[in-house]
């Protein structure tokens, strides 16, 4: 059977690898801490936010009823310049995936949001973590 393992799978497995084995492993579960599940809710809503907008839907609406959220996206739109509109010969995709195989792995990567110039490519990641990671971690 295949299994697939995400980066925040392997940031668990680096951080315990005995509940690694008996959640992902050995398929026993736990139960979940309501703050983390609250955090990765969060993290989740703000991926979809982000997709939306890249599709051009209004997001507005949605912005409104989350005052964090919204401080977050205008943040993010103000710190990243690649996220204006799009230039000429460009092209973009949210969740961009990649699948390359290595061997006896089948290695996968989906990017938040790609974008694809004639001389460069950007590659965006959202980091939704409440508390801010130490650089060297997120390199």
């Amino acid at each position: 059977m295949n299994k697939r393992l995400s980066q925040s799978h392997l940031n668990f497995l680096s951080i315990c690898p005995p509940k690694f084995q008996q959640i992902y492993l050995d398929c026993l579960g736990s139960i979940p801490d309501p703050k983390h599940q609250e955090s990765m809710e969060w993290g989740n809503n703000f991926h979809l936010l982000m997709q939306q907008r890249e599709l051009g839907l209004p997001i507005e609406s949605l912005l409104k009823s989350d005052v964090e959220l919204d401080a977050s996206v205008k943040d993010l739109v103000e710190a990243a310049t690649e996220l204006s509109e799009p230039k000429e010969n460009s092209w973009r995709e949210a969740e961009h995936s990649r699948t390359m195989g290595h061997g006896d792995f089948v290695l996968t990567v989906i990017y938040d949001l790609l974008i694809a110039q004639p001389d460069k490519a950007i590659i965006l990641d959202w980091k939704t973590y409440r508390q801010p990671q130490k650089r060297a971690n997120l390199a």
